[in-house]
């Protein structure tokens, strides 16, 4: 009788496991189907002789402690050993070998094994890892890194390393001893150990670049901190903040950059009480640093510095004892500011009413002056501590400077104006809707480039969710849009060119009509290559319903673009609840 229950128990749970396979159905390449989890595989790691730790980027492994870890099928995970105080690297075995970068695709179940030695008296090991697409080199020789990633030096020596990206590829940053996207020296006073990460020019690469439909399934508000897979397009969404009920949290606006310059800095505004504002956060593990001690004329009126990490800009209609108008140049490290320039003529200043970024060399501002009920556009350079001269306006918009600062973009008369440094009118680019949402970016070539949404159309240029015009001859080109495929543009659209380290590369996000996701482009995120030869790919379901959700116009996404472009910020209501909170695709070939 025993035999027979227990006979009967397993051939249950044989069933209820056939069952559950079933209903997964379908595959993983991203297409329509179900929510199916991603395929994932164990890689193994041990210390075989000596004394060190293996790490692994992503993170997961710490062995020592925990030496093993499961990954999606696919992911590239690099492996460094590092050893213990009065030990050396001696070399891999199992699935790598010799002193190398240990880079595993996770394709099959992978085992890795470490050895370390004793090592001289007086000396220090230099470890060198990198991610595919560069290598590294050292002054004095020794690292070359592709083939030898590892060098003992004497103690005291001064090395200083200098990462060189393959064709094809852009070098990101270091990690470990090394920070920033510079050259690095390190001084050999204990062991070090450093990661060079590499990126592919193509952004779309690993991303779906068709035109099906992949209809949006349900899928669970992930944990803050937990990253799901978007079941339709594979990509990997990390929540990144935790509103309370019936609060926001989430990016500034889609032309105003999020990341500081180097990425290490991220803000995002939080709508909650006594504790509105700008809070900072961490820019690579988004952990919450504290609220900023800062006062723009408006929210998305903050300017992250393109070149000094440390810096932002905004006016400060409240500075000092005589409450001029004033450029601020706050520095977050020290929550100290200085002044830039003070705005003596006007009562207030700012960024206009629908305000985009400054020039990408931080050095231009396009600025609206408020002189009682009389208002004037002009502009101001650091560089030069000038300000142009003021022409009067009626609106409350202010001249927007192009990506190199030579050039305005300015609405505010109901055309879609090109103006020069000096405020004189240029051009009109042909644009049917001027008032539609738009960022202003730049080609890899350097030239100044308007992207917006246009759902009227021009008179030569159709309508589409991202039109580029070409703001120095006023050409036009349909990269989203009817002419070239997809559908007519979805409402709620918004867009971001502040890729500064990737010109031309640009991201989309739209919310669409019945806000289930259920057509191409409808509550889509999507990234373009614009120069010339470029793709389009697209990356995400933002599953919010923007205007229509419990939370209005906060839940609308305002996608934002980070500097090197392989990161996308969004904020969402994750099916249209009076919560927002933000999100973040980290694109494949994303390095932290």
């Amino acid at each position: 009788m025993t035999r027979l229950i227990l006979h009967r128990i397993l051939l249950l749970v044989f069933i209820l496991l056939t069952s559950l396979v079933t209903a997964c159905g379908g595959g993983n390449d991203g297409s329509s189907g179900g929510n199916v989890p991603p395929v994932s595989f164990q890689i193994t790691t041990s210390i075989n002789t000596g004394k060190g730790t293996i790490t692994s980027s992503p993170s997961g492994i710490s062995c020592g402690t925990n030496c093993t870890e499961y990954y999606n099928s696919g992911t590239q995970v690099i492996l460094q050993a590092v050893p213990d105080a009065g030990y050396i690297f001696d070399g891999w075995s199992g699935d790598c070998s010799g002193t190398a970068t240990c880079i595993v695709t996770v394709n099959q179940d992978r085992s890795v094994s470490a050895s370390f030695s004793p090592a001289p008296a007086n000396t220090f090991q230099l470890i060198v890892s990198t991610s595919t697409g560069g290598s590294v080199s050292s002054s004095p020789a020794g690292i070359n890194c592709d083939s030898d990633c590892t060098e003992s030096y004497n103690s005291g020596d001064s090395i200083t390393l200098t990462a060189t990206p393959q064709q094809g590829y852009s070098f990101v940053g270091w990690s470990g001893a090394c920070s920033g996207n510079s050259s690095c020296t390190i001084t050999m006073d204990q062991i070090q150990a450093v990661i060079a990460f590499f990126s592919s020019d193509n952004l779309c690469d690993g991303l779906i670049t068709d035109k099906n439909n992949h209809p949006m399934t349900a899928l669970a508000k992930p944990a803050l901190g937990v990253a799901v897979t978007d079941p339709e397009f594979g990509t990997q969404i990390r929540r990144i903040s935790a509103a309370q009920t019936g609060a926001v949290i989430k990016p500034m606006y889609s032309t105003i950059p999020a990341w500081n310059a180097d990425e290490s800095y991220l803000i995002l505004y939080h709508t909650a009480g006594s504790n509105s504002g700008h809070h900072l956060y961490d820019g690579k593990s988004y952990a919450h640093i504290r609220l900023l001690n800062i006062a723009p004329p408006d929210l998305e009126q903050v300017f992250w510095s393109t070149t000094e990490p440390d810096i932002l800009f905004y006016i400060d209609n409240y500075y000092g004892n005589g409450n001029t108008p004033t450029l601020v140049r706050y520095h977050v490290s020290t929550d100290s500011a200085d002044a830039v320039h003070a705005f003596n003529s006007c009562d207030r200043v700012t960024s206009g009413g629908d305000p985009m970024f400054t020039s990408w060399d931080s050095n231009v501002f396009g600025l609206l002056c408020e002189q009682g009920n009389n208002r004037f556009r002009f502009n101001y350079r650091i560089d030069t501590d000038t300000e142009s001269s003021m022409i009067a306006t009626s609106g409350y918009d202010a001249p927007q400077a192009s990506a190199t600062g030579n050039l305005f973009f300015f609405a505010g008369e109901g055309n879609a104006d090109i103006l020069d440094i000096t405020n004189t009118f240029v051009r009109t680019l042909d644009i049917g809707s001027p008032a539609d949402h738009a960022s202003l970016g730049m080609l890899a070539d350097g030239t100044d480039t308007f992207y917006g949404v246009d759902f009227s159309g021009g008179t030569n240029c159709g309508s589409g969710a991202l039109v580029a015009h070409d703001m120095t001859n006023g050409n036009c080109r349909v990269i989203v849009g009817e002419s070239n495929g997809y559908p007519y543009p979805p409402s709620g659209t918004h867009v971001s060119a502040l890729s500064f380290q990737k010109p031309g590369w640009v991201t989309v996000s739209m919310v669409g009509y019945n806000y289930d996701g259920q057509s191409v482009l409808d509550n889509e995120i999507v990234l373009a290559n614009t120069n010339p030869g470029g793709s389009v790919c697209r990356v995400a379901h933002h599953r919010s319903w923007g205007k229509a959700g419990g939370q209005g116009y906060w839940a609308e996404p305002h996608v934002v673009i980070s500097p090197s472009g392989t990161r996308i910020l969004f904020g969402s209501d994750w099916g249209g609840s009076n919560t927002v909170d933000s999100y973040v695709v980290e694109l494949p070939n994303y390095a932290p």
